[in-house]
């Protein structure tokens, strides 16, 4: 393959972007710490403040958009404007984090430690906005990157604290004993944000590594791509060919950010 390149698209200056989405010709991610709404399209940035941090988001088939928020699944328009469904029985000192849609419009999120503590992250599971969610897994650290395999069969969960890739055999609203398909030996940075390509490979950000890294879908790795930023949060698919990447400016020095200007800005790669 030749080199592949990111190059700066929209310089949003996102403290964390987070969970970028191809939906109706525009790419949308979310700011939590905004509290904020990002679309690009057309070359425009538009950015549309939220009531509350909106901290993942998911696409319905009819390109509709779902979020989370600290303990509920909402619905949200292009205007900002948020419904919120039943909120979940949550632990204290937690909240939701990246979110997945299943084949059948299920929805899926983690669950997290504010404080970042192992063992305290979950995944819930509702299967509509108007149902509470419950949990279906427990034991993480903190769940990101959910991607479910084309059929349904499989769920595919980052655990960014334990630093590896699970999978979850899949059966409705019920979950399997997951197995680990990578532990990113020898890759810089920590894994967030992941999206499937239309191989089954995984393309996964790696936070703290300035890059993302494809992965074959038994985990090895295929190849790396710089990101001239050391914070990279998510990564996300468009056509034609185009990887979308989001990244963050959170906890970086002012010689970071003044050594990596691209920080918290988005990227795009054409593979």
């Amino acid at each position: 393959m030749g080199e592949a390149v990111a190059r700066l698209i929209c310089d949003a200056g996102a403290m964390i972007g987070e969970s970028p989405l191809w939906s109706r010709g525009q790419l949308l991610w979310t700011d939590p710490l905004g509290p904020r709404l990002l679309r690009f399209a057309q070359g425009a940035l538009r950015v549309v403040p939220t009531d509350e941090p909106v901290w993942s988001l998911g696409c319905l088939p009819d390109g509709g958009v779902l979020g989370t928020l600290e303990r509920a699944f909402c619905a949200i328009d292009t205007a900002g404007a948020m419904q919120s469904g039943v909120s979940a029985l949550i632990d204290a000192g937690c909240r939701f984090n990246d979110m997945t849609l299943d084949p059948g419009g299920g929805l899926w999120a983690g669950l997290m430690h504010r404080g970042l503590l192992a063992t305290r992250g979950a995944i819930f599971h509702a299967p509509s906005l108007d149902q509470q969610p419950r949990r279906v897994a427990s034991g993480l650290g903190v769940p990101n990157g959910m991607k479910f395999s084309r059929d349904g069969s499989k769920l595919y969960v980052v655990d960014t604290l334990m630093r590896t890739l699970l999978a979850y055999p899949a059966g409705g609203a019920r979950l399997g004993e997951p197995v680990i398909i990578s532990d990113f030996l020898g890759l810089p940075g920590k894994p967030d944000g992941m999206t499937l390509g239309p191989d089954g490979t995984f393309w996964v950000a790696m936070w703290g590594g300035s890059c993302i890294v494809q992965l074959a879908p038994d985990g090895a790795p295929l190849r790396r791509i710089a990101i001239p930023a050391p914070h990279v949060s998510s990564v996300c698919f468009g056509p034609p060919d185009r990887l979308f990447v989001t990244t963050s400016r959170m906890r970086l020095s002012p010689q970071a950010l003044a050594g990596h200007p691209g920080s918290g800005a988005l990227f795009e790669i054409q593979l």
